[in-house]
């Protein structure tokens, strides 16, 4: 496929759009990234002819990455506003074909393309199952899902949306921190701690516990303070923050069988690499005792920051049933 296809990865906090061309070999490229901000933009069809205009192409086909689910012909962003109806998309931003999937159905998309320094790995693990099942875990404005599973010699993405599931605290302090957050949640959602606003409420939640009740900061002033002041408390914010995440994607790694690898994603995580503690994360990855398989499995940070764009890009490949 030689045409230029119109890409984009649509977030609560980020809009990227791309253009992207596929080889005869299936291999994806990716040029022209743009970064707007959704709240800055009435509709998704706003945001698009805006991107358009800059570029001045204008594609025949898109593929687009959605926070949200995507079985209803009616989208919504889950922490946004935008909306539409996938049957109208094409008309609305005049293309010939529009596909729209799930932005973790994309990044589990890309899983297959990603090269070793797009990659490091964190903590040990066993021999990778090259067509073992593969999922892709990611903190951001929520907190995302998608599973690459193996149907003969193709891939199926699988959309989830399992950031939604009920948070188990593991530990005392993690105890302590549901204790706290259970006075503002009526149910603690997994999202509610390993996501932006999930930093927010373990800080929150530490001054409470010390006896010092602190404001909810903001996930950029957590990572700031812990990066530039050296506060204690911002950095052990981000420890626990690693460990929920951990726990977590144990979790999904045993509920999808990903014996393939687990794949972090998303916008948090790069933003606090500096203290993303890598050993607190392998160690409650691999605590459960009723899962214990999961210690052979290998676990990765994904550098690539585009990488919802590449899989979007791959939905018109012959890769994907």
């Amino acid at each position: 496929m030689n045409s230029e296809i119109l890409v984009a990865d649509i977030g609560g906090t980020n809009a990227r759009f791309a253009l992207a061309s596929i080889n005869a070999n299936n291999g994806v490229k990716i040029k022209k990234i743009s970064i707007l901000q959704t709240n800055d933009w009435l509709s998704l069809e706003d945001a698009v002819f805006s991107y358009l205009d800059e570029v001045a192409i204008k594609p025949r086909l898109a593929a687009i990455a959605f926070a949200g689910p995507v079985n209803e012909d009616v989208v919504s962003l889950t922490n946004g506003k935008w909306k539409f109806n996938q049957s109208e998309l094409p008309v609305l931003i005049k293309m010939e074909e529009v596909k729209v999937i799930n932005d973790f159905c994309a990044k589990a998309c890309s899983l297959i393309t990603l090269r070793e320094d797009q990659l490091r790995q964190i903590g040990t693990g066993g021999e990778t199952n090259e067509r073992g099942n593969k999922i892709v875990v990611g903190p951001g404005t929520g907190i995302g899902v998608g599973a690459l599973v193996s149907v003969g010699n193709k891939w199926k993405a699988v959309a989830s949306e399992g950031g939604h599931i009920g948070y188990s605290p593991s530990g005392n302090i993690e105890k302590e921190i549901a204790n706290v957050l259970n006075k503002d949640y009526y149910r603690i959602s997994i999202e509610d701690l390993v996501s932006g606003r999930g930093l927010s409420n373990i800080y929150y939640a530490l001054g409470v516990i010390k006896g010092m009740p602190y404001l909810k900061l903001h996930p950029a002033e957590i990572t700031r303070k812990a990066t530039n002041e050296n506060d204690e408390d911002c950095i052990e914010t981000l420890r626990i923050f690693s460990g929920i995440l951990g726990g977590y994607a144990s979790d999904m790694a045993g509920t999808f069988n990903a014996t393939g690898g687990v794949y972090l994603s998303g916008g948090v995580v790069p933003k606090i690499r500096q203290y993303f503690n890598e050993t607190n994360f392998r160690e409650k990855f691999e605590e459960n005792e009723k899962l214990p398989f999961v210690k052979q499995i290998k676990t990765h940070m994904i550098l690539e920051e585009n990488d919802a764009l590449f899989g979007a890009a791959s939905c018109y490949s012959g890769t994907f049933i």
